[in-house]
């Protein structure tokens, strides 16, 4: 299965947005907030087959 980079954002966005809709008061609860948003985009994600040969839409070059 091949994921678009407009999939991938339809994906991760309603994530973000559910996240954001309570604020905790504490750094322990925000900790704790991040841990559980960072699980479930990596759960998203990993619901979709990418394959080795997809590229990045740049290029990496050394020296300017």
């Amino acid at each position: 299965m091949q994921v678009t980079r407009r999939e991938l954002a339809g994906i991760l966005v309603p994530a973000a947005v559910a996240a954001q809709t309570g604020a905790p008061s504490n750094p322990a609860d925000e900790l704790k907030a991040a841990e559980a948003r960072l699980k479930a985009a990596a759960d998203a994600l990993g619901r979709h087959e990418l394959p080795m040969s997809t590229e990045p839409a740049f290029q990496f070059r050394a020296g300017a």
